[in-house]
């Protein structure tokens, strides 16, 4: 992941404001993929809820449940981090 955002080519230095540009372009093309993840988190959560196990599956969907509620959390965190991020309410590493 040496090179996250492409630099255009160019004979000239490249400005601060044009790499802000670019990570900014960068961000916001993150939001469908970002909004995708958490709803599929979520589906995958309403899903796992309506299960019904049978006497020898209770383990199995134990743990998926655990799993896909804890994948669910995750991405639901994720979203409101960019979010946050985007309207200036968070800065910095998380």
């Amino acid at each position: 992941m040496n090179n996250v955002v492409e630099f255009p080519t160019t004979d000239r230095p490249i400005t601060e404001s044009e790499i802000a540009e670019l990570h900014s372009r960068a961000f916001r093309d993150l939001e469908g993929g970002v909004c995708d993840l958490e709803r599929m988190g979520q589906i995958a959560q309403d899903l796992i809820v309506q299960c019904v196990a049978g006497e020898d599956g209770y383990r199995d969907l134990e743990l998926s449940t655990f799993a896909v509620t804890q994948l669910a959390k995750m991405l639901r965190d994720f979203k409101d981090q960019y979010y946050k991020r985007w309207h200036g309410e968070l800065t910095g590493a998380s």
